[in-house]
């Protein structure tokens, strides 16, 4: 067998070199030709913060934008909602089937879950999370833990190729579903701690009035109303948000018959218009336990449960812990 020359060692090594540089200029030029000419989705960058590598939009008027013009499937129908009049995120909850963690993760610029000063939620028309990522390998990450959750055409459309290693977009987004928020604001995160401390007194009752300044239901004019007003049935359990002693228990003015219990980290619970009260002063009580029936004592237009909750005696907002 001839060995080869070193004439055709140098040919070959050249015609190697010319098909590896073809490579690269192919691989290039694919690259910059989708950059350039995919449509960019961009987002100011005072709209957003990153969290964790994953970008957190604060400005609702640009979230919304960004919703309304995106171009790509994301897994979900998302539908932007005009808030109306009353409505609280537990109606709106109600009203598409949705859990208020679906929301949460759908409106990233949300502080807490009193609703009355947004103009537009954003509406997924399944439970899930929606991801947002600046890069792909963030979004790998994800997929990698939720693939079988996730559809191929929806994945085909994410997924790098060779010709797509630089993403010209600001934010991309894909909904996953059946799972729970990846990322969340500070504020929101707080909301968690909360969620964890305490459990919703009455599941399934309608919220009727909320904390915060109210049109009076008695008198003229607007008064501030230190709870959360939960409509149910008559004679409906009322459930202890957390364990702890019970502190009061008998007919307190415009509460009617009450349920004060005493919880750990200066919390204390109260339970207003019960028809019935189920524990007795002094009485160490379980989370869930009942202590109550739903009623219309006191100062009542119909029956609902008066849930008001207090740090160091000072009424903070329940809406934060019922959800």
């Amino acid at each position: 067998m001839n060995m080869p020359t070193v004439y055709q060692i140098h040919k070959l090594k050249l015609y190697i070199l010319i098909a590896a540089a073809s490579l690269v200029f192919i691989l290039v030029s694919g690259n910059i030709y989708t950059y350039v000419f995919t449509k960019t989705i961009s987002v100011n960058k005072e709209d957003y913060i990153l969290k964790n590598g994953y970008p957190v939009f604060t400005s609702e008027n640009a979230y919304m934008q960004f919703v309304r013009n995106y171009p790509y499937e994301t897994g979900a129908t998302l539908t932007v909602h005009d808030v109306m009049p009353n409505e609280t995120i537990w109606t709106i909850k109600k009203r598409f089937g949705i859990t208020v963690q679906t929301l949460i993760s759908a409106n990233p610029h949300l502080k807490n879950l009193d609703i009355r000063t947004i103009k537009q939620l954003v509406i997924p028309s399944s439970n899930g999370s929606i991801i947002f990522f600046d890069s792909f390998s963030d979004l790998k990450k994800i997929i990698k833990k939720n693939e079988s959750k996730v559809s191929n055409d929806i994945l085909s459309v994410y997924r790098s190729g060779i010709f797509r290693l630089f993403s010209p977009h600001d934010v991309r987004m894909v909904f996953i579903s059946d799972i729970k928020p990846v990322v969340v604001n500070d504020d929101i995160s707080k909301l968690y701690s909360y969620m964890n401390y305490f459990s919703n007194p009455l599941e399934n009752g309608y919220y009727t009035s909320m904390f915060g300044e109210r049109v009076n239901p008695f008198l003229e004019g607007m008064e501030f109303h230190n709870g959360l007003d939960i409509a149910a049935p008559m004679r409906t359990e009322i459930r202890a948000a957390k364990e702890g002693m019970v502190f009061f228990t008998g007919w307190k003015g415009g509460f009617g018959n009450t349920v004060i219990i005493q919880h750990a980290d200066g919390y204390t619970s109260l339970y207003g218009h019960c028809s019935k009260i189920l524990v007795d002063t002094g009485e160490w009580i379980k989370k869930d336990q009942p202590v109550a029936l739903v009623g219309s004592t006191g100062r009542s237009t119909g029956p609902h449960l008066h849930y008001t909750i207090f740090r160091h005696g000072k009424a903070i907002n329940p809406i934060d812990f019922v959800w």
